[in-house]
């Protein structure tokens, strides 16, 4: 169906952060340390073409938002500006604001600060190890260090067979086409900020937060269009904070957009983990069990959510399996790294990884086909399953999702006996906590809905103007749908973990009532009120009290050229389980280009270090970015709706597609090496490039010439 929101980026009336131009505007430019560790020795200021220059004696010990994880832990905040040391390459130091933007650069060069160099810790080992220590006041790298246990533990000791992997994968970089940027624009009783952001109320609240400033006075509006976000564009960032201290001094609209180079050296980068793990077995395939150690490379400083980063893969390592009990040490720790943050899936598919590679290792073991060895484990369609460490996954349909894709993958098996396919089953964790905010505004001729999701490429105002016209049966062209801002609505979330069509239809869906009743109580119909001059508001907060689950399973066939070292992916499926399907082309998308995502971490992405902490990964190309020609596979997806418990009865995808093409990319290569030479690895880390994939059959390629 045509999308409301493609018409305008067609006739190029898109209006993106950077196009916003307001009277008097100057512009923030940020001085980054070129160092992993350093100690700050002084700092020299510009000259007199700088309108503004900030450091950290000018604006104290302002500390971004971090969230404190359901553990003890050792927190440590990132400074808004680096006070006596820096901690990763690109940290900002100091912040200088000019005229004209392109001044600022011939103004930063004025500048100059001398630093002494200091040992860097860039690896989880590094960290581990502990010869030098990030933050001297802790004497430890370790920030999150608790062992996750609950179910039958002495089942354990009743295994016939355990099988162990262990995996690094690879920090990323989210990149969506429109890096971040602010304005802040302060009134004098007031401070406007204008975010590229993914949540207006997140970074409301984290502004708040650090400039102890009354809710009241800050509001924040994200642009019509949001060019990407993939967990990137959740918080506020330390630019956006000085941004609004130099609004609030020069009395001036004060913008920043970072570049590209910025953004791949920038908080925040996703995965990072370390994990390994062992699965406990039954000869006869039955799972009894995992256990094993998680580590998150969190970087520099706690930010966003990575304190809880360890905590979250963990309780997600048993999958959609009828596992009966769990041990897991999950750990967090201080890296001369950009801080971590989330990134698409954010857990979930570091999860997913795990457990399906720990799946299929077991099927290797025990001679079984891995369709066979997840039929006899799977959760049960129609069962809700409470797993050892307490989470509950609500009723779906796993066991007809996995047949589903087990049919492709037993076809694809005859057909392509030179290549690798695997099949891969998850549970996607759809984070409803927390609700959302929307209000409806009926009269002048439309029914309006503001809503407290932000698109940054869904076709959430598409998608909810269909949703509004088959509750309430009024024709679309009679609906306006609207992404919030914090001035529209007094409550609200944002748009992340694959969440904004399932709360939002609920939300709704529950106020459809109350609003109704509303109109009823005034004598009116709804096509009256619709009609009315006469405007009639309601504002309503949806609040569940669980999380759910959206089944999914994946197969991959992926092809080994042993001449080259490369691997490509041939042909893809992915059966899905979204509740209710609102736009098919839109779920598609969504499946489409997180199975890219997942691919690409497996074949090509990673943000790399040297010994020193310094990037290796400055440009997209280095960074591994895939281009057009390494996308040259269709993915077919094949939909088994079964509505949820929630209201509107929808389940979300958003991450899905990441979720599922990372383990089952991953294992498709390691099949495809076998199919190719005859030889079974075990890849222990992501990314698998030329290079990697040579260190592991270089030898077995040569014995064969």
């Amino acid at each position: 169906m045509p999308l409301k929101e493609d018409l305008d980026v067609i006739l190029a009336r898109s209006n993106y952060l950077d196009d916003i131009k307001l009277s008097g505007m100057v512009y923030l430019h940020i001085i980054r340390s070129p160092h992993a560790r350093a100690r700050i020795v002084r700092i020299n200021p510009p000259g007199e073409r700088a309108l503004l220059f900030l450091t950290h004696q000018d604006i104290g010990n302002l500390l971004m938002p971090s969230q404190q994880p359901s553990v003890n832990a050792n927190i440590v905040r990132m400074p808004v500006l680096a006070k006596d040391v820096v901690n990763y390459v690109g940290q900002p130091v100091a912040a200088v604001v000019t005229e004209e933007r392109y001044e600022t650069e011939d103004v930063a060069e004025e500048i100059s600060v001398d630093y002494e160099p200091l040992p860097a810790v860039v690896t989880i080992d590094d960290a581990l190890e502990g010869r030098v220590i990030i933050h001297g006041e802790l004497r430890t790298n370790v920030s999150v260090d608790v062992t996750l246990e609950g179910g039958e533990l002495s089942l354990f000791r009743e295994a016939d067979v355990v099988v162990e992997r262990e995996i690094e994968q690879s920090r990323l970089v989210a990149n969506p086409m429109e890096p971040k940027g602010v304005v802040a624009h302060y009134t004098g009783d007031r401070l406007i900020i204008y975010a590229s952001t993914q949540s207006p109320f997140r970074v409301k609240s984290d502004i708040v937060d650090v400039l102890k400033l009354p809710p009241e006075t800050v509001v924040v509006y994200a642009p019509k269009n949001v060019g990407g976000g993939f967990g990137n564009k959740t918080p506020a960032y330390p630019e956006y904070v000085l941004a609004a201290l130099a609004s609030m001094k020069l009395r001036r609209p004060v913008k920043y957009v970072e570049t590209r180079t910025e953004h791949l050296m920038n908080p925040m980068q996703g995965r990072g983990v370390k994990s390994k793990m062992r699965l406990y077995a039954k000869r006869d395939g039955t799972v009894l069990g995992i256990e094993g150690k998680i580590i998150v490379n969190i970087g520099a400083y706690n930010f966003s959510i990575n304190a809880g980063m360890p905590i979250f893969i963990a309780n997600l390592s048993t999958g959609p399996y009828r596992m009966r009990a769990v041990r897991v040490r999950a750990m967090g720790v201080f890296t001369n790294t950009p801080p971590l943050g989330p990134y698409r899936g954010a857990g979930r598919p570091e999860a997913a990884l795990i457990h399906e590679t720990l799946m299929d290792t077991l099927a290797d073991e025990l001679g079984l086909d891995p369709l066979e060895v997840r039929r006899r484990n799977v959760i049960r369609d129609n069962e809700t399953f409470k797993m050892p460490l307490g989470l509950v996954v609500d009723s779906g349909n796993y066991q007809t999702i996995l047949e589903e894709a087990g049919r492709i993958y037993q076809d694809l098996r005859g057909k392509y006996r030179d290549k690798g396919v695997s099949i891969v089953l998850f549970a996607l964790f759809v984070s409803t906590l927390g609700g959302e905010g929307i209000k409806f505004r009926v009269g002048n001729g439309r029914l309006r809905l503001i809503i407290g999701s932000r698109t940054q490429g869904q076709a959430h105002i598409s998608a909810f103007t269909k949703y509004l016209s088959e509750t309430f049966g009024v024709p679309e062209e009679l609906i306006e749908v609207i992404p919030g801002n914090t001035e529209d609505l007094s409550y609200g979330i944002g748009t992340f973990g694959s969440r904004s069509t399932t709360v939002v239809t609920a939300a709704i869906t529950e106020a459809s009532e109350k609003l109704l009743d509303e109109i009823k109580s005034r004598g009116l119909t709804l096509m009256d009120a619709i009609k009315s001059p006469n405007v009639i508001e309601l504002e309503y907060h949806y609040m569940p009290k669980f999380a759910i689950f959206a089944p999914g399973a994946h197969v991959a066939v992926v092809d080994f050229d042993p001449e080259v070292m490369e691997a490509r992916v041939v042909e893809y499926y992915a059966v899905y389980n979204v509740g209710k399907t609102l736009i098919k082309e839109e779920v598609d998308g969504q499946l489409m280009g997180g199975v890219l995502q997942g691919a690409a971490q497996v074949l090509w992405e990673g943000a790399v270090y040297d010994e020193d902490g310094n990037p290796l990964h400055l440009s997209l190309a280095d960074y591994g970015m895939p281009n057009p020609a390494d996308v040259n596979y269709r993915v077919i997806t094949i939909e088994r709706n079964t509505q949820s418990i929630l209201p509107g009865g929808v389940r979300g995808v958003g991450e899905a597609g990441t979720t599922g093409a990372l383990p089952a990319v991953f294992i498709a290569l390691e099949r495809a090496v076998r199919a190719r030479l005859g030889v079974s690895i075990r890849i222990n880390k992501t990314p698998v490039r030329p290079d990697y994939l040579f260190s592991l059959v270089g030898g077995f390629v040569r014995g064969r010439e």
